[in-house]
């Protein structure tokens, strides 16, 4: 849609910009298949579509990550200790300076 202004010229709106060789307003979605449109620099980047999500993600798996590792230590080190808890003495050492051994 083309639209004028008070002096003539043609005002287009955020999601077009203005095709000088025509001056007509042409949508901002055709620079994605046409990038090397001289006016496309007029347009802000057809896909800014806030990365907000994949911030989110990252976040989420590093936050997870953090979580389970910090279990997975918990969790050895109270298995460690019932086991090391649960394990019996070993023999007793043998005294060699008893009475067998006396000269």
């Amino acid at each position: 849609m083309d639209r004028n202004d008070v002096d003539g010229r043609v005002q287009c709106g955020s999601s077009e910009f203005l095709n000088t060789d025509s001056d007509v307003c042409v949508p901002c979605a055709s620079c994605k298949q046409y990038p090397k449109i001289p006016s496309c620099n007029t347009c802000k980047s057809v896909d800014q579509t806030p990365d907000a999500w994949k911030l989110a993600a990252i976040t989420s798996f590093s936050v997870l990550a953090v979580v389970l590792v910090g279990a997975a230590l918990i969790i050895g080190v109270m298995v460690h200790r019932r086991r090391s808890h649960k394990r019996p003495l070993r023999d007793p050492i043998e005294e060699t300076a008893g009475p067998l051994y006396q000269a």
